[in-house]
């Protein structure tokens, strides 16, 4: 009999298991792959260190304080990383970071700043629930859409606003509306209409992270887990090497994979979390020559540009050690919601398309290093009607004591965001236990 039995060793099952081992429980982690750490996946290659998944963490002090606990030391991105750019006409235009630089940026008409400016006058929603782009349009109008939240969503969630709800996908902008009324005047009162926190990465990249949060864990890889059954107190688990009994279970696995693993428990709730979109999205690192690209994040690129490149990031620009002498590291993003076909073309022709849209947008010429990393379920989508799913898991809890579930497509889709929520189901779990 166990304690606590973790299912998956992404970030979320990961974190929630330090959490709990350092609270005293006995844990054990179960991970179908012969790798651990999810979608975070660090590869050295050529004189290159570069991520398959994430680039980033976006901490704040509470997730700081989590890497305190581990005993793992970030690295603080370059002041630079502040440098943002959109791509509009031929042009990297520079993301506005103030006030008065946003009144005089070429990436907006007059027509559309003006249109800003009377965001605290806008209407007020006519529907219980909106799309990200309904939101912007009765707020912010078409234009500043089209150029600067669209692009950002298709940076963060590879997604379409059209379909992606206001109130689950971008929380924190609807909540500003719901307390203040208006988002401009929310921001002035918080400061910030933007997410705080400190970007940072470590020595060796983002599977550093994942690696000393296993050092102490019991992790058992290659070890799938095939039925999981409720007998009175307890959850019995058939897994490849027998029988395994836990007083606590945490489900850390994407929904399509919680899925399967809920559906002696619920067949309905398993046909409803296996309904949870998770859009592909192609990962290409390249190295280039140095003095390619300006000192910054990275830039995206509309759709309404023409092109299939969702952003690039300067990925060398933002930590040392990621290229080799007299080289850069750029990291290219494809597909997502508006664009699930890439997913199905060559590497070859990937890479075709990657120098093409490189030479046109940034003035590269040459790709001397490239690695391609295809994720065919990336990233969760946040749609409509999403909160249908939210209720479904708490109400999965309740039926089933003793179950907990957790990942991006409960908590939130960052890395941070999958942190903080680990905090709140080892609390969750350690309550249960006593």
């Amino acid at each position: 009999m166990r304690d606590v039995v973790v299912i998956g060793s992404g970030i979320s099952g990961l974190s929630t298991a330090f959490r709990l081992k350092k609270l005293g429980y006995d844990v054990v982690v179960y991970e179908k792959d012969d790798e651990i750490g999810g979608n975070i996946k660090t590869l050295s290659e050529s004189g290159y260190t570069f991520e398959l998944g994430p680039q980033t963490v976006l901490a704040d002090e509470e997730v700081m304080e989590f890497f305190r606990e581990v005993g793992v030391e970030p690295i603080v991105a370059n002041p630079s990383s502040k440098n943002r750019y959109i791509y509009r006409r031929g042009k990297l235009i520079p993301l506005p970071l103030s006030p008065i630089s946003f009144l005089f940026s070429p990436l907006l008409s007059f027509s559309a700043k003006f249109k800003v400016l009377r965001e605290p006058w806008a209407p007020p929603p006519v529907k219980n629930e909106e799309s990200v782009a309904d939101f912007v349009r009765r707020r912010l109008g078409q234009e500043f859409l089209d150029y600067v939240v669209a692009p950002f969503i298709s940076g963060v969630y590879a997604g379409d606003p059209e379909n992606l709800s206001v109130r689950y996908a971008t929380k924190k902008v609807y909540a500003l509306e719901q307390e203040f009324g208006s988002l401009i005047k929310g921001a002035l009162k918080k400061k910030s209409l933007g997410p705080g926190g400190r970007l940072i990465s470590f020595e060796g990249g983002l599977f550093t992270l994942i690696e000393k949060l296993a050092e102490g864990l019991e992790i058992k890889k290659e070890n799938v887990v095939l039925r999981i059954r409720r007998k009175e107190d307890r959850f019995v688990l058939d897994t490849r090497e027998g029988k395994v009994d836990t007083r606590a279970l945490v489900v850390s696995s994407p929904a399509y994979t919680a899925s399967y693993l809920l559906k002696d428990l619920s067949w309905s709730a398993s046909l409803e979390f296996d309904r949870i979109d998770y859009v592909p999205v192609v990962v290409v690192n390249v190295g280039v020559k140095k003095g390619s690209v300006p000192d910054g994040f990275g830039v995206l690129i509309p759709r309404k540009e023409g092109k299939r490149i969702l952003g690039i990031i300067f990925s060398s620009k933002l930590f040392p050690g990621k290229a080799p002498e007299g080289r850069e590291l750029l990291t290219i993003y494809l597909g997502g919601a508006t664009d699930r076909e890439v997913i199905e073309l060559s590497e070859e022709r990937i890479l075709e398309l990657v120098e093409k849209e490189l030479k046109e947008v940034l003035g590269v010429e040459g790709i001397e290093f490239s690695h391609v990393k295809k994720w065919k379920r990336a990233i969760p989508q946040y749609i409509l009607g999403y909160g249908k799913y939210l209720d479904l898991a708490r109400e999965m809890e309740e039926v089933h004591k003793g179950l907990f579930l957790t990942g991006n497509y409960l908590s939130g889709i960052s890395v941070a965001d999958c942190i903080r929520f680990s905090k709140k189901t080892a609390e969750r779990v350690a309550g249960f236990l006593g």
